[in-house]
């Protein structure tokens, strides 16, 4: 599996006004993976401790490679569209991306989700 992992500062405006950004971002969630079928899954987390305490991390997690470059060619696709890049461009006004990694899980299964039950 690969994960690409943003850290996301919040504005100003989203501090301000938090059930207005948390509003939005659920509602972006389900509009800007809709149809993006090489996302396998999407994880979201709050920094609670540490450097840039209250910063977003956002994991978008695909298959392999190929589903990481299929991925970015439809989102290439996609901000060809005058439409649907003015809604995403719209993320400035709630946060600004620091950076972004891409992670890939080990050779052999280590961890454990005691969430998701026994493993198999």
């Amino acid at each position: 599996m690969l994960h690409l992992v943003y850290r996301i500062r919040l504005t100003a405006a989203a501090e301000s006004d938090p059930a207005g950004f948390w509003a939005w971002a659920e509602e972006r969630e389900q509009w800007f993976y809709e149809g993006l079928d090489t996302v396998l899954a999407t994880r979201w987390a709050v920094r609670t401790v540490g450097a840039d305490v209250h910063t977003l991390e956002h994991t978008v997690t695909f298959a392999d490679e190929a589903a990481w470059g299929r991925y970015r060619r439809q989102l290439s696709e996609r901000s060809r569209d005058p439409a649907w890049e003015h809604r995403r461009t719209e993320q400035g006004h709630w946060w600004q991306l620091l950076d972004a990694t891409l992670l890939s899980d080990p050779p052999v299964p280590l961890g454990f989700d005691r969430a998701a039950g026994p493993r198999e």
